[in-house]
């Protein structure tokens, strides 16, 4: 998903499944649909690429680093029911 003020496109720009969720990532500078970050340099936008119309989750640059320092040390990883520990 790329939108006006985007100074780059998705992480991944492959065609996804529309009956399947896929998370993409991409890095703006426009902060106006997160009006709460205004001011920051860069956000990292989370979305469904196979809903890109959705809901997106917007991170700071220090946001972006802890999620993934966080994804890294297993803190979201599910157990064998699917649920996280």
């Amino acid at each position: 998903m790329h939108t006006p003020g985007d100074d780059a496109g998705p992480a991944d720009a492959g065609a996804a499944d529309a009956e399947e969720s896929r998370v993409e990532v991409c890095v703006t500078t426009d902060t106006s649909a997160a009006p709460h970050k205004a001011g920051e340099p860069r956000l990292y936008v989370m979305y469904d690429a196979a809903h890109p119309e959705g809901d997106k989750l917007y991170f700071t640059e220090a946001e972006w680093e802890a999620f993934v320092l966080g994804v890294k040390d297993g803190e979201f990883d599910l157990d064998e029911s699917g649920n996280l520990p």
